[in-house]
């Protein structure tokens, strides 16, 4: 049970930072998102030589140079500023694939889903095999999928469970 209550005092940190937060200026709220961008792209480019997050054709020999919001910004705007929510990729996988055609308005959810595996495989090896500086929580990504997902699955987890996180999405990911 201990663990369970200090999941709880750090859930409700993150309610009262919120709070906080929504009340700053959206100027403020813009500058946060672009900081997020311009730690993950600085984490990424000196842990995984600037590579995308996620390897397939788009990836070889392309740098990552679009930080992608997982759950959208302007749906999530509490997560928009949560590195946990933002994941490296190249041009072509963020505007081809992330957003057909381009188009950031829409969201391929199959990529979306993608991008929710490889983002907690990225996690999972900063947290527990201390790839590069750490830079991730384990309960912010909680907070994260729960907010995205629309679930309370995840913050009921075991602190570092990557295989009950992997399962969480599969659970909850829409249309899977």
């Amino acid at each position: 049970m201990e663990g369970f209550k200090e999941k709880e005092v750090i859930y409700q940190r993150i309610v009262m930072y919120l709070i906080i937060e929504c009340k700053e200026s959206k100027g403020h709220w813009h500058h946060n998102v672009e900081k997020a961008k311009r730690r993950l792209r600085k984490f990424n480019d000196a842990f995984n030589n600037g590579r995308s997050e996620i390897t397939d054709a788009m990836s070889i020999g392309q740098q990552a140079t679009h930080m992608h919001h997982i759950f959208p910004r302007n749906e999530f705007p509490v997560i928009a500023d949560y590195v946990e929510n933002l994941i490296a990729l190249t041009s072509g996988q963020h505007l081809q694939k992330a957003h057909p055609a381009g188009n950031t308005q829409v969201i391929d959810k199959d990529y979306q889903y993608t991008c929710l595996l490889n983002k907690t495989e990225s996690i999972r090896r900063n947290l527990l095999e201390n790839f590069g500086e750490p830079l991730y929580d384990f309960f912010l990504f909680m907070f994260v999928l729960d907010t995205g997902l629309s679930t309370d699955y995840f913050e009921a987890l075991q602190e570092n469970d990557f295989v009950q996180v992997a399962a969480g999405i599969e659970i909850n990911f829409p249309n899977k």
